[in-house]
């Protein structure tokens, strides 16, 4: 292959990589411009899609568990979860945690 069929298709290959590039560039400011205008049509934020898609969570505040279970001011357990030490030693006695129950 001669040097100069060599630069000719070196030549094609650079006015074909701009027209490539030109199409690209348009092509995303047309899909960009359709993004946001889903994005807008269905109130997606961003940081949802940051969450891959997950629905963002309720906004609204959560209320605080209600407590169930009190033996002193700094000892009590709202009746979920892992049980905390006192009521396991409570148990382990052998009494009821019911007698540490609030009245609802």
């Amino acid at each position: 292959m001669s040097s100069t069929k060599l630069s000719e298709i070196k030549s094609q290959i650079a006015e074909l990589q701009k027209e490539a590039d030109e199409i690209i560039k348009n092509e995303r400011i047309a899909i960009i411009k359709e993004i946001k205008d889903k994005l807008d049509n269905f109130n997606i934020t961003v940081e949802e899609l940051q969450r891959k898609g997950k629905p963002a969570k309720s906004s609204s505040a959560k209320s605080p568990s209600v407590i169930k279970y009190r033996k002193s001011e700094t000892e009590y357990w709202v009746g979920r979860g892992p049980k905390p030490g006192w009521v396991k030693d409570v148990e382990k006695k052998g009494e009821s945690i019911e007698q540490y129950r609030l009245p609802e």
